[in-house]
């Protein structure tokens, strides 16, 4: 079997864009609300060529400006737009030498109809009819505003990001986490991610080969937007709304074109008109590797300042194995998701200003007690496949934050269990973004653990356990020594008794631990321990018959140690 390696879609991109020289000729214009006379924020400002093409874009600042300079000639016009209000425009202009045109631009507020859409939609892509057309037109015009301003955010500023960046392996058949690994980052980008232009997309395809390895891309903002992607994809209204009633715009590609390509839902809020994200899933992959749950999701945020950005993503692959079926065929099938994405935790502009709190991720928090009810301190709680461990405190509680969503093993480890050799199953349990999720774990109590270690042994009726550790004088787990249990006078329990001395005898684990399984009950037992010249003080015990068992703790405390220093 070949191994595949996928590479990651979306690429931090950290380069910063030198100034560039500033010509005598500009233009200014001033975005200002015709209802009240205040500036602005975020406004979508193009400068429009001869042409009608757009030459340059910008988002205005906190004072509604917008700046376009080195800009000489005639016939130049300006158009504004925005979610939740009427687009604008000022009529050809012209700019000359040295000079600075300067134009306010009244933008309207205007209705947001998105809420009011419904439609029962084909499942086909196919010619809408003229109502249907202007929904979907309606709906896309308020997607587009938001993509164009995630593009221009791109194109035009450096801000300090804080991201994290993972790459895990999740579980075909239960959805679980296998392993994950984290890497953060904080640095001035242009952007954080960044994906492939649209025309090598959409010829070579969203999954390509680079050297046998599969590599998967996902469309950005500016791809979404791009000619040759809209050619190439038609939309229509989702049928229904999601659980959160956002209205949802499908693509899908036209056509076949041999490539592998992408089909998918770009989400808004039906009340603000704002985008909130993208979620897609990849068409025309080989066979083995065909699977609903192939795609990603990109999400979309607009800042305080009116920037848009992608403050969470992800892409999930499969990766395939080859497995023998019921028949006895073998056949290639996907055995596991390799998922990598990011996460922007803090966008915070050159002077240090911060511009709100990102990407929500999710965590589990949660209780330890006995198996009488009492909370447990010092248990070890981990996520399986990760270095993400916490110890519970002294009211057994426990918090693991920071967890992108997703199913998720966790671990808990009791020490003192823990050297008998038990080790529990990794429970699974899910995240939800912005919410920390309960988990409550109850150990099992000594007895039950001591059952369970002794299930494999030969225990009669009516006998108990006895079970310990050997430590040496640091408290540490002493391994290979010799424990020896005496006993004399004991009854079976058929009633007889026996008198004679009976010993049992066992080597201590790796971690020091020992058991004895099949322990008379109501007897006078003597117990110690040696290695070489070391021994533990001898311990006397009497074991009632209804306890399931008992651990006992001997520390060798007499002779000399493997470096002839005597013992105290």
């Amino acid at each position: 079997m070949s191994f595949i390696r996928f590479t990651i879609v979306l690429a931090a991109l950290a380069c910063c864009a030198a100034p560039s020289n500033v010509q005598a000729q500009t233009v200014l214009a001033r975005v200002i609300d015709d209802a009240n006379g205040q500036p602005i924020v975020g406004a979508q400002v193009y400068l429009l060529g001869a042409d009608g093409e757009v030459a340059r874009s910008a988002l205005t600042d906190d004072l509604g400006r917008a700046l376009f300079v080195g800009v000489f000639g005639d016939a130049w016009s300006l158009r504004a737009e925005m979610i939740g209000r009427a687009m604008t425009e000022i009529e050809a202009f012209g700019v000359d030498a040295g000079e600075t045109v300067s134009h306010e631009i009244l933008m309207a507020s205007s209705a947001i109809v998105l809420e009011g859409i419904e439609v029962a939609a084909s499942g086909r892509c196919e010619m809408l009819n003229r109502a249907e057309g202007l929904a979907v037109a309606d709906v896309w015009n308020e997607a587009r505003k938001a993509l164009a301003a995630a593009s221009i955010t791109d194109q035009r500023g450096l801000y300090r990001y804080e991201t994290v960046r993972y790459d895990r392996q999740i579980d075909a058949f239960t959805s679980s986490v296998i392993s994950e690994e984290r890497q953060s980052r904080d640095s001035y980008m242009r952007t954080p991610f960044e994906s492939r232009p649209a025309d090598e997309l959409v010829r070579d395809g969203f999954v390509q080969q680079d050297a046998g390895d599969d590599v998967y891309y996902a469309p950005d903002a500016t791809a979404l937007l791009s000619d040759v992607f809209l050619n190439a994809h038609c939309f229509r209204l989702a049928r229904e709304r999601n659980e959160e009633g956002h209205l949802g715009l499908e693509f899908e590609p036209t056509e076949d074109r041999g490539v592998p390509d992408v089909r998918g839902v770009l989400w808004l809020d039906a009340s603000t008109g704002e985008l909130q994200w993208l979620e897609y899933r990849y068409t025309g992959l080989r066979r083995e590797l065909r699977s609903p749950r192939a795609g990603g999701r990109v999400d979309f945020r607009r800042l305080p300042d009116g920037s848009w950005i992608v403050p969470e993503w992800w892409i999930r692959m499969p990766v395939i194995a080859m497995r023998e079926d019921f028949e006895g065929n073998v056949n290639a099938q996907v055995v596991r998701f390799h998922e990598t994405g990011g996460l922007v935790t803090d966008v915070r502009e050159a002077g240090g200003r911060g511009l709100g709190a990102m990407a929500q991720t999710g965590g589990i928090e949660g209780v330890v007690r006995d198996s009488l009810g009492v909370p447990l301190r010092g248990v070890r709680v981990g996520v399986v496949g990760s270095n993400q461990e916490v110890y519970s405190n002294a009211e057994g509680r426990f918090g693991i934050t920071s967890l992108p969503a997703g199913r998720y093993r966790v671990s808990f480890t009791d020490e003192r269990l823990d050297i008998m050799g038990y080790r529990p199953e990794p429970i699974e349990q899910d995240v939800v973004r912005g919410e920390m999720s309960w988990l409550e774990y109850v150990t099992p109590s000594v007895g039950d653990v001591l059952f369970e270690a002794c299930r494999d042994e030969d225990v009669t009726n009516g006998f108990t356990r006895l079970a310990g550790l050997v430590v040496d004088r640091a408290g540490d787990g002493v391994p290979l020594a010799s424990v020896r249990l005496e006993f004399s006078g004991f009854r079976m329990p058929t009633g007889v008794i026996f008198q004679d001395n009976t010993w049992m005898e066992t080597t201590t684990t790796n971690t020091g631990f020992f058991k004895f399984c099949g322990v008379p009950p109501d007897t006078r037992l003597m117990l110690d321990a040696t290695l070489g010249d070391l021994a533990a003080e001898q311990q006397v015990l009497n074991l009632p018959d209804y306890e399931t068992g008992r651990v006992v703790v001997l520390r060798l405390i007499s002779g000399t140690d493997p470096g002839g220093v005597p013992y105290q």
